[in-house]
């Protein structure tokens, strides 16, 4: 055997167990992928409330990702703390509670800026671009997902304007600026009507 017949089988060997390798690093790369994809999934489902895989589908073909969700998620919670223009006492804390209870967990990114928003109110545009944003939601999804999705985000700000009214758990729990807000809110998650 030559050398230059010893030096092209030993390029076939390494080319061939690299190859092995390359494919068996591939399938772990594809299967880490899948189990990112996943998790994500998960996020997502966990942080918007809905739990039919249309509607998670509806989401992800329209852009949406756990991190967009949850800021668009927060941001009504927010809206209904700053209806009445300041944080009322003990509100602020009621707001959190029932923001952990609703699956945003303290110490998490999601539970910081929550906090961050209540004491310091967002400026208009960030409200803004949330109506705007909920808006193309809303043209984009089909009725049945738009409906969950809806139900999901309200249900999540009335279950906090709720938690946070009244005084002393007695009368109105809901303000009529709160109300004002919900009904912002759910205007703007309302399909467009064409014509």
């Amino acid at each position: 055997m030559s050398q230059d017949s010893i030096a092209k089988r030993r390029r076939e060997l390494h080319d061939a167990y690299f190859q092995e390798r390359d494919l068996e690093l591939l399938d772990f790369l594809k299967d880490e992928e899948d189990a990112q994809q996943s998790l994500e999934d998960d996020r997502l489902q966990s942080i918007a409330g809905v739990h039919s895989p249309e509607v998670l589908a509806a989401l992800k073909s329209a852009g949406i990702t756990s991190s967009s969700m949850t800021a668009f998620m927060l941001l009504p919670l927010v809206r209904l703390a700053w209806a009445d223009a300041k944080i009322q006492d003990g509100e602020f804390q009621s707001i959190l509670k029932a923001a952990e209870e609703d699956g945003i967990a303290y110490g998490t990114p999601s539970y910081r800026l929550l906090n961050r928003w209540l004491e310091e109110r967002p400026n208009e545009k960030v409200l803004e671009a949330w109506y705007a944003y909920a808006r193309e939601l809303a043209a984009v999804l089909d009725e049945p997902s738009l409906a969950a999705f809806q139900q999901a985000t309200l249900g999540r700000a009335m279950r906090v304007a709720q938690a946070s009214g009244g005084v002393l758990g007695l009368g109105e729990k809901v303000s009529e600026n709160e109300r004002h807000a919900l009904h912002d809110l759910e205007h703007a998650l309302t399909k467009p009507k064409l014509g």
